[in-house]
Order: structure tokens, then C-alpha cells, then sequence
């Protein structure tokens, strides 16, 4: 009697370690496809965020230009003029558009591509920075990013006028976050806005290197 009550308790045993098992067995699936769905949910979402960026940069009302870029004479903050045409068949010239005065990115943008100088030289290109304050507020960002190219004050906002940099973006009255290339023979070659307010900097490298080659083919 007593081997038959140790029997039964020994199947009875077995019959709760599979049902243990088969619990563990379910909960690791159930967890593993929580898992799966979790991945799917951040990848359609990326896919989402995007698809959303990709429209707004098409919807931002902002319009590209091509052909021959106009001619300026703007001050910088160093007291010096800087006209475009000076660089006409010595070098090519990247214009760089931004909100300036209280714009982290935009000054950070900056800082990252002075730092590619060595970069920028090598493509015999010149880096201008082009806003829209005045110098009374943008000597003081200057000296605290510690920018040393030419930046440039176009407080009448002409020159952004005539490059398309107003009238979309955050502030409809500056410029957004936008990059013009120009090349020796004075013809704008890229015109690319940035709505994220920060450009890869070596995108915009690599775009300036291949537009200098061709260029200079």
C-alpha cells in the first residue's frame, strides 16, 4: 500500500514539474514575442518619425535655388566687408543660413565645421556664416563658441532674401538651417535645408568634397 501511495505521489510529482515546465516554456514565448512586438513597434515607429521629417522638409515652404548666386557685400563682426564675388574663380564658397541669436544647434553646426577646416581647405572652400542679428548679439555667441570664420551680419535681411531663406522654418523672418554651395564659377550647386535644425557634419563634408571635384573636373 505504501509503495502504491509513493507511486501515486511520484506521478503526481512528475505530472506538476511538467506543468512547471510547460508554464516556463509559455511564459519565455509570451515574453519573446512581447519582445518581437516591442522591436517592430520602435522600428515602424523610426520609420514613422522619418517619413514625418522627410515631409515637413518637403512641405516647409522652403525653396531651393539653382543658377547663378547673386552677388552681396556684407560686414562681419571683425569690421571687415566680405563680397561674394572676390572668391569668383579662386574659390568655392559654402553659405551657411541659420537662426543665429539663441539657436544652440545652429552654433554648434558651426563650431563642427570649423573644426573640418583642414577639410574644408582641402576642398578649396570657404565657410561663411550668414545671420540676420545684430552684431551687438552675435559678437557675444562668437567669442563663446569660439568661432574664427568670417561671420556675417545681414540685418537687412537682403541677402537672405534673395537666397529663398525667409518665410519658412520656426521664425518666418530669419533663416532656418540651410546650406548654399557655390562654386568658383559663381553657380549655386547645393541648396539644402536642414527642418531638424542640425546637419550631419560629414554629410556636408562629403557633399562639399564630391561638388568641389566635380567642379574642378
Amino acid at each position: 500500500m505504501a509503495s502504491g501511495s509513493r507511486a501515486h505521489g511520484a506521478k503526481h510529482g512528475d505530472a506538476k514539474t511538467i506543468r512547471r515546465q510547460r508554464r516556463g516554456k509559455n511564459y519565455v514565448s509570451k515574453m519573446a514575442m512581447y519582445a518581437v512586438v516591442g522591436i517592430a513597434f520602435v522600428g515602424i515607429a523610426g520609420l514613422l518619425v522619418l517619413a514625418s521629417r522627410s515631409a515637413d522638409h518637403h512641405a516647409s515652404g522652403a525653396a531651393p535655388m539653382t543658377g547663378a548666386a547673386p552677388d552681396f557685400t556684407l560686414p562681419s563682426l571683425n569690421g571687415d566687408e566680405v563680397t561674394l564675388s572676390s572668391f569668383k574663380g579662386q574659390r568655392n564658397v559654402l553659405l551657411y543660413f541659420n537662426e543665429g541669436y539663441g539657436c544652440a544647434p545652429c552654433w554648434q553646426q558651426a563650431q563642427d565645421l570649423q573644426k573640418r577646416g583642414a577639410d574644408l581647405d582641402a576642398a578649396n572652400t570657404e565657410f561663411i556664416d550668414i545671420m540676420v542679428d545684430p552684431p551687438s548679439l552675435l559678437k557675444s555667441e562668437v567669442a563663446r563658441w569660439g568661432l574664427t570664420m568670417p561671420v556675417l551680419s545681414d540685418t537687412a535681411k537682403t541677402v537672405s532674401q534673395q537666397y529663398n531663406m525667409l518665410g519658412f522654418g520656426m521664425h518666418s523672418d530669419k533663416p532656418n538651417h540651410t546650406f548654399v554651395f557655390i562654386d568658383k564659377a559663381g553657380e549655386i550647386r547645393w541648396w539644402e535645408d536642414y527642418p531638424s535644425m542640425r546637419a550631419p557634419t560629414d554629410d556636408v563634408i562629403k557633399t562639399v568634397q564630391a561638388l568641389s571635384a566635380s567642379a574642378s573636373g
